[in-house]
């Protein structure tokens, strides 16, 4: 035990953890189990489970130089279009990928990213979309069909309103 405290230590003071962090990791080895689970806020039901994340889309100033890119980093293979109307391509990753296009006005953001759940065809995109309004009212969730994938989705708005897609973890 005290060479992993000194671990914390040594990592708190080379920068590599905040003072809080430094803080939580000590109440872990030092606070009973049960003193922490009392603490912790009683797991509900999700809406829906989510498995991985699907995808992440980014808005870049250059889709060449940016395939270019997250091939010679990742390793990615060029996947199908990005949209309809093809202007950008989606990088093929093992388990996901991540899309890009440069249509937005504005350059390097996240415009959305996608959770992969077990299955979602059109009506369960309907069915989990109405379900995530009547709990979730202000996330405004509508289920779309995506034609460049053949695949159904659920698009919302989180609090801070990102655009959020649920999205099956067998589709695009």
């Amino acid at each position: 035990m005290d060479s992993m405290i000194d671990s914390l230590f040594e990592q708190y003071e080379r920068g590599g953890m905040t003072r809080r962090h430094l803080v939580q990791a000590l109440a872990v080895l030092i606070l009973p189990e049960r003193a922490l689970a009392q603490d912790a806020a009683p797991a509900s039901t999700p809406i829906v489970r989510g498995l991985s994340v699907n995808h992440v889309a980014l808005t870049v100033s250059d889709v060449p130089r940016s395939f270019a890119f997250y091939e010679r980093l990742f390793g990615v293979t060029r996947g199908w279009p990005a949209t309809d109307a093809g202007t950008g391509i989606h990088m093929d990753l093992p388990d996901g990928y991540i899309s890009i296009d440069s249509v937005a006005a504005q350059k390097g953001v996240i415009t959305h990213f996608a959770v992969a759940v077990d299955h979602m065809d059109r009506v369960a995109a309907k069915r989990l979309a109405d379900k995530i309004n009547s709990e979730l009212p202000d996330a405004k969730a509508r289920d779309s069909y995506q034609a460049n994938t053949g695949g159904s989705t659920v698009n919302l708005r989180d609090p801070d309103g990102f655009f959020v897609q649920i999205a099956s973890k067998d589709g695009r």
